[in-house]
């Protein structure tokens, strides 16, 4: 069985993003040359159109090389620099998308004092929303800062372990690799100082005891689905400045995120089968706002506005 012409520049799509990715996530020069000549061979299998058993091989072969190489590069030894690997498989096997979630889109939904009903046409179409104003009631609008956390975790038995034991810690491009570390930082770089270097850090809140007193200080956006169903936990984001990379979520459900303090700018675009028919875009999140992205579906990046402390709140809901 021979393929189309469109499914073959899908599959070169998804091999060439496997690649930039792998790039991205820090693979070895000499890995990605070992790549490389994977992916040359694969390239002659589709030119000479071979059925979709042979393409389904080589695919797997340019995948499974990819993640053993991962699992056998020095930098990727320790779990919390495993992560990558999922967004290579997620990347390699999600469905390719149907590009109506994006066509049109240049900017997000903004909406005010929306309720369940006027949210409902919204809740599940992938499309970028704003929420104005939607935070706040909250507690953590307030009480929310670097000390707070640090205390709650320092004086909490096993809060670190419950981080050591499988729950995400993301360094992005920060120096931090743990909790424990970005709690130890001198009061120069907390504070951002002059000359300090910026960081950015998220971790889920897997400790019962955090999550409950954590649960006190914010709550699930009201205007949500009323079926909706909802992860066992919730992910604090914050820093200075570097934010997130450009990458897809590796997540069951579409993302809310909670804008406590300081301002957040969303660079997002559509995944590379939609390019030809979708944009790339920009927007900025302000404080006591909520942004709405299925982040499944858009690749998307952070950035913090120069001297400004961020911290959000992030959540699931599907």
């Amino acid at each position: 069985m021979q393929i189309t012409d469109k499914e073959y520049k899908n599959l070169q799509f998804k091999l060439a993003n496997i690649q930039q990715n792998a790039i991205r996530n820090g693979l070895t020069f000499s890995v990605i040359e070992d790549y490389e000549l994977i992916f040359k061979n694969a390239e002659k299998l589709f030119k000479k159109r071979y059925n979709s058993i042979v393409i389904v091989s080589v695919v797997a072969a340019v995948l499974l090389s990819i993640v053993f190489s991962i699992f056998t590069v020095d930098i990727f030894i320790s779990a919390r620099c495993l992560l990558p690997s999922n967004y290579l498989v997620w990347e390699a096997t999600r469905p390719l998308a149907n590009c109506s979630y994006c066509i049109n889109v240049t900017k997000p939904i903004i909406l005010r004092n929306v309720t369940r009903s006027k949210f409902d046409k919204y809740a599940y179409s992938s499309k970028p929303i704003i929420v104005k104003n939607a935070i706040g009631h909250w507690r953590a609008v307030k009480e929310f800062h670097y000390d707070m956390f640090k205390k709650l975790y320092e004086d909490t038995v096993g809060s670190y372990e419950s981080l050591e034991e499988g729950c995400q810690f993301l360094n992005f491009k920060s120096d931090l690799f743990t909790l424990r570390e970005v709690f130890s930082m001198p009061r120069e770089r907390v504070n951002n100082d002059p000359g300090q270097k910026p960081w950015y850090v998220g971790w889920g809140n897997c400790h019962q005891g955090i999550l409950h007193k954590l649960r006190k200080y914010y709550s699930v956006p009201n205007f949500l689905p009323d079926d909706a169903e909802y992860p066992a936990t919730e992910h604090i984001f914050m820093g200075y400045e570097i934010g997130a990379v450009m990458h897809l979520d590796y997540i069951e459900r579409l993302m809310w995120q909670g804008q406590v303090k300081g301002m957040k700018k969303w660079s997002v675009a559509p995944v590379p089968e939609c390019e030809h028919v979708c944009h790339k875009f920009k927007f900025y999140v302000e404080p006591l706002d909520i942004v709405m992205l299925d982040t499944r579906i858009w690749y998307h990046e952070t950035t913090i506005p120069k001297g400004q402390f961020s911290i959000t709140v992030q959540s699931e809901y599907g």
